[in-house]
């Protein structure tokens, strides 16, 4: 570390010791913006909709009779993105939460 410029410190120390709050903070901020709902019911204009909004159009196209196969169908497809990403950063999430409970 002696003789490091700011940039050699940032990225030999800061960046690999918070390496894990930034995967949490982009995984979060994915299943917040993958899940939204209202924000794409509102903005989005014509045929082009997001996953969830067509999910709800499918469900509400069938009053009477919910067609159920291609309902759960596209719950799973909505679903796979977000378990994918999960499973890839598994590690680094949870080595995340526990980076703040050491001792010493």
């Amino acid at each position: 570390i002696d003789g490091a410029g700011y940039f050699r410190t940032m990225f030999s120390v800061m960046f690999p010791m918070a390496k894990p709050s930034i995967i949490i903070v982009v995984l979060f901020n994915f299943l917040l913006f993958w899940n939204e709902y209202i924000l794409a019911l509102t903005l989005m204009p014509g045929d082009n909709k997001t996953l969830p909004v067509g999910l709800l159009n499918l469900m509400a196209a069938e009053r009477a009779a919910v067609n159920y196969g291609p309902m759960y169908a596209g719950m799973v497809i909505a679903m796979l993105p977000t378990i994918i990403l999960y499973i890839t950063v598994q590690k680094r999430l949870t080595q995340g939460m526990t980076v703040g409970g050491l001792k010493g």
